[in-house]
């Protein structure tokens, strides 16, 4: 189904990291943890929404929280080419399909103990009820969890070039299968954390159903993880450290094709992730005092412009300082958020995040 799964130094630590957040968040005061919960689940549902080229607007997801918009009764048109074409349709029904995309996936956490009790031992007919929850209204009933039989592509939400390929309808089902009988055997045997980012990688390059397939994976990479025990209130954002550089998160799929299935790069951006969001989850309910930046390496670390890099000897040079201390400083500003932890970089590069566009 994948090819062998190469736990590097830095996958490991990355692993132990998020292990370690959430044993944090597992202990934190629930109302505290409660809170968290209120703002991030919405917050989830967004950014998932937007990763998949959607112009929801934040009042829109407001208006749907509170009840305010009436949900689609019949599915759109169907559209190719994603939101880039679906932008052509007047601003009331674009927001109304984005209405229906958000307001779906907070649907999924209605029921996402459910799924995730059943997930591991029957995970192909998880995916089939969750497709059918996060497509409601959006597609024709017929093709609710269903595979494609259309040829598809995954595309550049904003510009509309092509990232990379899916795999052709006739191999889907084969693929599928294979995917949910390593699940059901390695579930076991695989730490929770890299099991779901194996599945996560494997359901954006299938593309397996006819719209939705973003989400889905998205969805299904918590729905496994709870079913492990990670996060199981919901109190962390998975999808933010995603959306803070989408291209690269689509990106990273398209590189591990060209890898022929290499997925070491790609577990450990996602690994990275799930740990930072983790982290970032816990340090709202349960702070902990840890140093702040250190102001001897801000000017190296602010001369950098987006998206410039830094590798740990490099600053080490700049600084002053060794490179235990470097690495030290380093995971200081990567905590926060003034540097990223580059993926396939084994831990020892880093750099500058992207600017990203408002949401209004």
């Amino acid at each position: 189904m994948t090819s062998p799964i190469t736990y590097s130094h830095h996958l490991v630590a990355l692993t132990a990291r998020a292990q370690a957040a959430n044993a944090r968040l597992a202990g934190a005061d629930p109302d505290r943890r409660a809170a968290r919960v209120a703002v991030a689940r919405p917050r989830a549902a967004a950014l998932s929404v937007w990763l998949d080229g959607s112009p929801l607007e934040e009042s829109t997801a407001a208006d749907v929280d509170a009840g305010r918009i009436p949900l689609l009764e019949q599915p759109p048109t169907p559209v190719t080419g994603g939101w880039a074409r679906a932008l052509q349709l007047d601003a009331m029904e674009t927001q109304e399909v984005a209405a229906v995309e958000y307001a779906n996936l907070r649907r999924v956490e209605d029921v996402e103990h459910e799924l995730a009790a059943a997930a591991l031992a029957h995970p192909l007919d998880t995916l089939g009820r969750l497709h059918g929850i996060i497509s409601q209204g959006l597609v024709l009933p017929e093709v609710i969890g269903r595979y494609r039989v259309t040829e598809q592509a995954v595309h550049d939400g904003t510009q509309g070039m092509m990232i990379y390929s899916a795999a052709a309808p006739d191999a889907v089902p084969a693929a599928m299968e294979a995917l949910g009988t390593w699940i059901s055997r390695r579930a076991i045997t695989v730490p929770p954390v890299i099991l779901a980012g194996v599945v996560h990688e494997r359901l954006l390059e299938l593309q397996p159903f006819e719209a939705g397939n973003g989400r889905v994976a998205r969805a299904f990479t918590r729905i496994l993880l709870v079913a492990s025990g990670i996060d199981t209130h919901g109190a962390a954002v998975l999808e933010q450290p995603l959306a803070d550089d989408a291209g690269a998160y689509y990106a990273e799929v398209a590189a591990t094709l060209r890898r022929q299935g290499d997925l070491t790069r790609w577990l450990e951006r996602h690994t990275a992730a799930v740990a930072l969001a983790l982290e970032t989850a816990a340090d709202a309910v349960d702070p902990e005092p840890r140093p702040a930046p250190p102001e001897r390496g801000r000017p190296t670390v602010e001369e950098l412009p987006a998206r410039g890099e830094l590798t740990v000897r490099d600053y080490a040079t700049r600084v002053g300082v060794d490179l235990r201390t470097a690495m030290a400083d380093l995971h200081a500003f990567v905590r926060a958020g003034e540097l990223v932890d580059l993926p396939g970089g084994g831990g020892l590069r880093f750099a500058r995040p992207a600017e990203q566009p408002d949401r209004g």
